[in-house]
């Protein structure tokens, strides 16, 4: 069996490069500030982009985002609901390296926000690195007899490092079996597969009607 990449195999990498599923919050705060270069900032004097609340001439409370205090653009710089601050920070985090807002649980959002995301894009790098240091991904829905007898040489069964390795995996082909079109096929035209089978380092040992056994491809000198 090759190697393949597993689910446990991705998080391991994963969280080696610090990117942990269900970590805490300042964990993930410190790593997506890390990843944009950004730092959130508590003194107001001179940031890059600055979020904070007012108070208008008649009482009232709004919100003002920017990245300059001295020439604030009341079409474009001030809210008067918080709900859309959340996206403001958000935006921020990727443009400026010096953010200062007032309203902690606005930035949590924002960082949550960029988490999550981050989450799914190291993934996809963490899969490309593997996949260039010749690992596979596991088939789980195969599209032709082909992309089936890879699937079938994947298994467990095949995988002398796990506890479950038999060297055999006997199939019982009835109008139950999720992948009887391409099993079928597969008795059909034994000749044939046997060729993709030893391909995969299995052979098949029986192709009948109703059953189909692989074995593993013991290669003699």
């Amino acid at each position: 069996m090759g190697k393949l990449i597993t689910d446990e195999l991705i998080t391991q990498r994963m969280e080696s490069k610090g990117w942990i599923e269900g970590c805490d919050d300042e964990h993930a705060r410190n790593q997506v500030l890390a990843y944009y270069e950004c730092k959130i900032t508590d003194n107001m004097q001179r940031p890059e982009f600055s979020i904070y609340e007012e108070s208008t001439r008649d009482g009232y409370s709004v919100w003002i985002a920017t990245a300059d205090p001295s020439s604030i653009s009341i079409c474009e710089d001030v809210y008067y609901y918080d709900h859309d601050l959340t996206g403001v920070i958000y935006e921020a985090i990727l443009d400026y390296n010096d953010i200062y807002c007032d309203d902690e649980q606005l930035v949590e959002d924002a960082i949550t926000m960029h988490y999550e995301e981050l989450l799914c894009r190291m993934e996809n790098r963490v899969i490309e690195e593997l996949e260039d240091e010749g690992y596979s991904s596991k088939i789980v829905a195969p599209i032709n007899p082909l992309h089936y007898i890879e699937m079938i040489s994947q298994d467990i069964q095949f995988d002398k490092d796990n506890e479950s390795y038999l060297g055999f995996i006997n199939i019982t082909v009835d109008d139950t079996y999720k992948w009887l079109s391409y099993a079928n096929q597969v008795i059909k035209d034994r000749s044939r597969y046997e060729i993709i089978a030893n391909h995969y380092g299995l052979t098949i040992q029986r192709a009948v009607q109703s059953e189909l056994i692989f074995n593993k491809l013991e290669i003699t000198d």
